[in-house]
C-alpha cells in the first residue's frame, strides 16, 4: 500500500512539474489509481498508477475499457511491476505508454535537469508525452524569470518613488 502511494506521488509529482495539471485521483482499487490529467496543450489524459508486481492481460484490458470512459487521447500506464508478453501485444498500436521504474525515473532526471533552463533558448528538459512533435517546457518554469523581472524592475521604481517623495534625489 505504501508503495503504491509512493508511486501515486511520484507521477503525481512529475506531471505537475511537466506543466499538467491533475485534474482528478481515481482510486481503482487498492493498487491502481488512475490520474486523470489537462495536458498543458489542452488535450485530455489519463495515467494509471499500477503497482502489482505482474501486470496482466486483464489489467490491461480493464485499464483500455475505462479510457474509452474517460476519453482520453492519451494514456500512460505507470508501474512498478513487470508486462506480461499477453499484456504487451494488447498495448500494441494502442495510444497507451506502459512507463516502467527506469523511465519513470529517467523522466524525473529530465524533469529535474531542466530547473534553470527556463530562460534558455535550447530544447533541454522537454518532454513529448502528447507524441504530436510538440514538446512543452515544464509547468512554472515558463513563467518564473519574466515574473521576477517584472517584479524588479517594479521594486526598483518603488525605491525611486520613495527617494524622491523623500527628496533624496538631487
Amino acid at each position: 500500500m505504501d508503495e503504491h502511494r509512493a508511486l501515486v506521488d511520484r507521477a503525481l509529482e512529475l506531471y505537475g512539474s511537466l506543466g499538467h495539471f491533475v485534474e482528478q485521483v481515481v482510486e481503482i482499487d487498492p493498487v491502481r489509481t488512475d490520474l486523470l490529467i489537462a495536458s498543458s496543450g489542452g488535450e485530455r489524459w489519463v495515467a494509471r498508477c499500477d503497482s502489482n508486481p505482474q501486470i496482466t492481460a486483464g489489467g490491461v484490458k480493464l485499464f483500455l475499457t475505462h479510457l474509452a470512459n474517460y476519453k482520453a487521447q492519451k494514456a500512460a500506464l505507470i508501474s512498478t511491476g513487470l508486462l506480461t508478453g499477453e499484456a504487451r501485444k494488447l498495448i500494441a498500436g494502442k495510444p497507451l505508454e506502459f512507463i516502467d521504474r527506469a523511465t519513470l525515473s529517467d523522466f524525473e532526471r529530465l524533469a529535474e535537469g531542466s530547473e534553470g533552463l527556463a530562460g534558455s533558448d535550447q530544447d533541454y528538459g522537454t518532454i513529448d508525452w502528447s507524441g504530436t512533435g510538440r514538446k512543452s517546457r515544464t509547468g512554472w518554469r515558463r513563467w518564473v524569470r519574466p515574473v521576477l523581472m517584472g517584479l524588479a524592475l517594479l521594486a526598483s521604481l518603488l525605491i525611486i518613488v520613495m527617494l524622491a517623495w523623500y527628496g533624496l534625489l538631487p
